[in-house]
């Protein structure tokens, strides 16, 4: 794979998330010129705890940020979606979805029983559907 192929790899992975340069830049521990050098190919020999955090940072694998797979370990949802999401939301919950999506069947449901234990609390009692108090 070439380091354009890494590049390329790594600013498409990000779009598809709908992050900016900044908000991975402050995931992996960088500033956002240097997330800037990798998507153009500027900066190709990264460190492994870099090569590392950007993978987590880009719910992916280090193997296929480095070419070593052709696989995307990781399902990813369309970036329409998350910017949806993130905007009616937050990021949180454009982050929940991705790692939802992850999850098998089983553990999916481990996750929607476990939110639904969580609004029964009566903290969430007053509030209405979209976590907003009502007026």
């Amino acid at each position: 794979m070439s380091d354009s192929d890494m590049a390329k790899r790594i600013k498409e992975l990000r779009l598809s998330l709908g992050l900016t340069l900044e908000e991975v830049a402050n995931e992996v521990g960088v500033g956002k010129s240097t997330v800037r050098k990798w998507e153009t190919g500027i900066i190709a020999n990264m460190k492994r705890d870099k090569i590392a955090a950007l993978a987590k940072a880009l719910h992916t694998s280090p193997g296929y940020l480095m070419g070593w797979t052709d696989e995307q370990e990781y399902s990813h949802v369309p970036k329409s979606i998350c910017e949806q999401i993130k905007a009616e939301y937050g990021k949180n919950a454009a982050t929940a979805l991705i790692l939802y999506v992850q999850l098998d069947e089983i553990d999916q449901g481990k996750i929607t029983e476990r939110m639904t234990v969580l609004l029964e609390d009566e903290k969430y009692s007053s509030k209405t559907k979209n976590g907003a108090s009502p007026a």
